[in-house]
Protein backbone atom coordinates (compact mmCIF):
# COMPACT_ATOMS: atom_id res chain seq x y z
CA UNK A 1 0.00 0.00 0.00
CA UNK A 2 2.85 2.38 0.67
CA UNK A 3 3.94 2.05 -2.97
CA UNK A 4 0.47 3.04 -4.17
CA UNK A 5 0.89 6.40 -2.40
CA UNK A 6 4.19 7.20 -4.08
CA UNK A 7 4.77 9.13 -7.29
CA UNK A 8 8.19 7.59 -7.93
CA UNK A 9 7.33 3.92 -7.41
CA UNK A 10 4.90 1.56 -9.10
CA UNK A 11 4.19 -2.13 -8.66
CA UNK A 12 5.44 -4.28 -11.53
CA UNK A 13 3.12 -7.18 -10.70
CA UNK A 14 0.91 -8.44 -7.90
CA UNK A 15 2.99 -8.84 -4.73
CA UNK A 16 3.80 -12.42 -3.78
CA UNK A 17 3.81 -13.72 -0.23
CA UNK A 18 7.26 -12.34 0.69
CA UNK A 19 8.24 -10.55 -2.53
CA UNK A 20 7.34 -7.13 -3.86
CA UNK A 21 8.46 -6.29 -7.40
CA UNK A 22 8.37 -2.60 -8.25
CA UNK A 23 9.79 0.06 -10.51
CA UNK A 24 11.52 3.23 -9.44
CA UNK A 25 10.82 6.09 -11.85
CA UNK A 26 13.12 9.09 -11.50
CA UNK A 27 11.46 12.44 -12.30
CA UNK A 28 12.73 12.65 -15.91
CA UNK A 29 11.29 9.23 -16.85
CA UNK A 30 8.11 9.91 -14.92
CA UNK A 31 7.57 13.10 -16.93
CA UNK A 32 7.91 11.18 -20.23
CA UNK A 33 5.45 8.49 -19.10
CA UNK A 34 2.98 11.12 -17.88
CA UNK A 35 3.23 13.01 -21.20
CA UNK A 36 2.45 9.78 -23.08
CA UNK A 37 -0.47 8.98 -20.80
CA UNK A 38 1.12 5.76 -19.56
CA UNK A 39 0.95 6.92 -15.95
CA UNK A 40 -0.53 9.83 -14.13
CA UNK A 41 0.72 11.58 -11.03
CA UNK A 42 -1.69 13.07 -8.61
CA UNK A 43 -1.63 14.17 -4.98
CA UNK A 44 -2.57 10.71 -3.77
CA UNK A 45 -0.07 8.70 -5.82
CA UNK A 46 0.59 7.19 -9.21
CA UNK A 47 -2.02 5.45 -11.29
CA UNK A 48 -2.15 3.47 -14.45
CA UNK A 49 -4.26 4.99 -17.19
CA UNK A 50 -7.19 3.10 -18.70
CA UNK A 51 -8.51 0.57 -16.23
CA UNK A 52 -5.48 0.20 -14.05
CA UNK A 53 -6.58 -0.67 -10.55
CA UNK A 54 -3.75 -2.17 -8.52
CA UNK A 55 -4.42 -5.50 -6.92
CA UNK A 56 -5.83 -7.79 -9.56
CA UNK A 57 -3.92 -10.61 -11.19
CA UNK A 58 -4.37 -9.13 -14.64
CA UNK A 59 -1.28 -7.77 -16.39
CA UNK A 60 -3.27 -4.74 -17.48
CA UNK A 61 -3.63 -3.61 -13.90
CA UNK A 62 0.08 -2.86 -13.59
CA UNK A 63 2.12 -0.33 -15.50
CA UNK A 64 3.59 -1.64 -18.74
CA UNK A 65 6.84 0.16 -19.45
CA UNK A 66 7.12 1.05 -23.15
CA UNK A 67 9.92 -0.71 -24.99
CA UNK A 68 11.83 2.48 -25.79
CA UNK A 69 11.87 3.44 -22.09
CA UNK A 70 12.72 -0.06 -20.82
CA UNK A 71 16.46 0.15 -21.57
CA UNK A 72 16.72 3.59 -19.99
CA UNK A 73 14.90 2.28 -16.91
CA UNK A 74 17.25 -0.73 -16.83
CA UNK A 75 20.20 1.68 -16.71
CA UNK A 76 18.53 3.55 -13.86
CA UNK A 77 18.16 0.26 -11.95
CA UNK A 78 21.84 -0.58 -12.39
CA UNK A 79 23.05 2.87 -11.32
CA UNK A 80 20.67 3.12 -8.38
CA UNK A 81 21.61 -0.31 -7.07
CA UNK A 82 25.29 0.62 -7.38
CA UNK A 83 24.82 3.93 -5.55
CA UNK A 84 22.90 2.30 -2.71
CA UNK A 85 25.51 -0.44 -2.38
CA UNK A 86 28.52 1.92 -2.51
CA UNK A 87 26.93 4.21 0.09
CA UNK A 88 26.41 1.24 2.39
CA UNK A 89 22.67 1.90 2.53
CA UNK A 90 21.24 -1.37 1.20
CA UNK A 91 21.60 -4.15 -1.31
CA UNK A 92 18.42 -4.51 -3.31
CA UNK A 93 18.34 -6.69 -6.42
CA UNK A 94 16.68 -5.92 -9.71
CA UNK A 95 15.46 -8.51 -12.15
CA UNK A 96 13.34 -9.01 -15.25
CA UNK A 97 9.76 -10.28 -15.06
CA UNK A 98 8.06 -12.20 -17.83
CA UNK A 99 5.19 -9.67 -17.96
CA UNK A 100 7.48 -6.63 -18.24
CA UNK A 101 9.99 -5.25 -20.73
CA UNK A 102 12.03 -3.43 -18.06
CA UNK A 103 13.86 -4.77 -15.04
CA UNK A 104 12.26 -4.04 -11.69
CA UNK A 105 13.48 -4.01 -8.12
CA UNK A 106 12.65 -6.99 -5.95
CA UNK A 107 12.17 -6.51 -2.22
CA UNK A 108 12.12 -9.72 -0.21
CA UNK A 109 10.44 -9.38 3.18
CA UNK A 110 11.36 -12.58 4.97
CA UNK A 111 13.03 -13.71 8.15
CA UNK A 112 12.32 -13.03 11.78
CA UNK A 113 12.27 -9.24 11.50
CA UNK A 114 8.84 -7.66 11.52
CA UNK A 115 8.82 -5.13 8.67
CA UNK A 116 6.61 -2.16 9.34
CA UNK A 117 5.57 0.93 7.41
CA UNK A 118 8.52 2.82 8.90
CA UNK A 119 10.97 0.28 7.44
CA UNK A 120 9.35 0.37 4.00
CA UNK A 121 9.22 4.17 4.13
CA UNK A 122 12.97 4.25 4.88
CA UNK A 123 13.73 2.00 1.89
CA UNK A 124 11.66 4.13 -0.50
CA UNK A 125 12.99 7.44 0.85
CA UNK A 126 16.58 6.19 0.54
CA UNK A 127 16.02 5.01 -3.02
CA UNK A 128 14.47 8.37 -3.90
CA UNK A 129 17.41 10.23 -2.33
CA UNK A 130 20.01 8.31 -4.33
CA UNK A 131 18.02 8.06 -7.57
CA UNK A 132 16.30 11.41 -8.05
CA UNK A 133 18.93 12.73 -10.48
CA UNK A 134 19.13 9.61 -12.67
Amino acid sequence: RVLEEENSFKLACKPWLFNVNFFYFPPRIRRVLEARGVMRTCDDGVGVEEGGGVGDDNEGDFIQVPEDIAQDLANVSVLLKLRLHEAGEMIIPYQPLTNQKADCFRLVLAGKKDFGIKDIRHILDTMEKYGADL
